[in-house]
């Protein structure tokens, strides 16, 4: 419990420092046209019914990141990204504890703490600097952190009926935070499979999982002008795939042949050699399942747009990251001599160095120039707003542009419905509401 709460209280501290530092309350892309086109102005004329939240949105149903913007408008009678942002570092550190929580169920006090400590490295916001810094993105921190309760209380050998059904539960929630979510199921499925396999799960786990599979088809809501994303090669999706599954060493995806052996020795003793293994390597093995799916569906649906080029964006790394975390916890479960201990460690540093080369590249190209002037974006829209005129976005960097279209920037700062609804910058002159003040009070700001 202790490393579960301090690998928490870590990644609390360091994202609200990030977010602190870079972030603004200037919205970014999508949320111009879900948030500020649609969302608020139908709430400010009362036609904003709650069943809207499960519309999709792309591909996804973001139903909980819907759910905690309306809160927060409701609540700060305006609307304010940084708000969001200081939300997401809560449910960000609520997953490091419980991915600590159940990576270390039965192990004595040397692994748990390694384990915590790799959990609050690795759940820095550095890597994951985009879903930290835009409020839109909590949908990603609500996926994984629903599909890692669930995982958590399903794989445990220790079956109740209480505990399946908030583990389900949990499941559901995770389809219906965004479209990762929807292949839960699916790797319980395989889950499943195995344990039937070791006489261990009922038949009728793995019928409900093949239900909830069924449930997320049904949810899923194709986006017919993405399809020029998708991958059309076999050599372009190996390589996306690949690069996925070799994160942190994205640019190397021969690199997911050594990350990833500790899952496949785990799975092959068990399938092959049907040798038992510590409890947490279930919840373990379970995590890689999902994440291994999650690979394949980016791969496949994102790997022919470039942006798998030289590497895995941004906003994937909070659900990457999650790869080598599970195969620690094999590792953990492996290692009992000697010289597994010198194997395993040589890993870890494997690991490690590509770690610490992502970090510093983003901390050079992302976080230090943000930082160094992080009220650029505010400039910009002031000015824009001041003047209507959208040569002040001609030549920025793209992360400084807040929407590809300047018209739906244009159209939320004139819609009246808006007016004293602005986020604090783009109305200086009007009084914060009580969550905005308190987050800049906390900020420090």
């Amino acid at each position: 419990m202790a490393a579960a709460l301090l690998a928490a209280l870590v990644v609390l501290v360091a994202q609200l420092a990030l977010v602190t530092v870079a972030g603004t309350d200037i919205p970014f892309h999508d949320q111009w046209d879900v948030e500020g086109r649609g969302l608020y102005p139908a709430m400010r004329e009362g036609g904003a019914p709650l069943v809207a939240v499960i519309a999709p949105h792309n591909e996804h149903r973001i139903v909980w990141t819907h759910l905690l913007n309306r809160g927060i408008f409701a609540a700060n009678g305006q609307w304010d990204p940084l708000v969001q942002q200081t939300a997401g570092a809560g449910l960000h550190a609520v997953i490091a504890g419980l991915l600590v929580w159940f990576l270390t169920v039965g192990l004595s006090a040397r692994p748990v703490w390694l384990a915590g400590a790799a959990v609050g490295l690795f759940s820095l916001p550095l890597v994951g600097w985009h879903n930290a810094l835009w409020g839109f993105q909590s949908q990603v921190y609500f996926a994984v952190g629903f599909a890692v309760g669930g995982f958590g209380l399903l794989a445990s050998r220790e079956s109740t009926l209480g505990r399946n059904i908030a583990g389900w539960l949990a499941v559901g929630a995770s389809m219906l935070a965004m479209g990762p979510g929807l292949l839960a199921p699916v790797a319980l499925g395989v889950f499943c499979l195995l344990r039937i396999r070791e006489g261990a799960v009922r038949w009728s786990l793995l019928a409900l999982a093949g239900l909830f599979s069924v449930g997320g088809w049904w949810l899923h809501a194709p986006v017919p002008v993405h399809a020029e994303l998708q991958s059309v090669t076999p050599t372009g999706f190996v390589i996306a795939f690949g690069r996925m599954l070799a994160w942190p060493h994205t640019g190397q995806p021969w690199a997911a042949l050594v990350l990833n052996l500790p899952v496949a020795i785990v799975l092959f003793r068990r399938v092959v050699q049907k040798a038992p293994t510590a409890v947490a390597a279930d919840f373990a093995l379970l995590l890689a399942f999902w994440t291994i799916l999650i690979a394949a569906g980016a791969a496949w649906s994102r790997g022919g747009g470039g942006e798998f080029g030289s590497g895995v964006p941004s906003r994937y790394a909070d659900f990457m990251l999650l790869l080598p975390l599970a195969n620690l916890g094999c590792v953990i479960a492996l290692v009992h001599t000697a010289r597994q201990r010198w194997l395993a460690a040589a890993w870890g540093g494997f690991l490690l160095v590509g770690w610490a080369g992502i970090s510093a590249e983003v901390m050079r190209g992302i976080i230090l120039p943000r930082a160094s002037d992080r009220e650029t974006p505010v400039r910009l829209v002031r000015e824009f707003q001041r003047t209507g005129d959208a040569a002040v976005f001609i030549g920025q960097p793209r992360l400084l542009v807040p929407h590809p279209n300047p018209e739906s920037v244009r159209a939320v700062l004139t819609d009246p419905r808006m007016r004293e609804a602005l986020p604090p910058s783009l109305q200086p002159g009007q009084p914060m509401g009580p969550l905005s003040r308190g987050v800049r009070t906390l900020l420090g700001r």
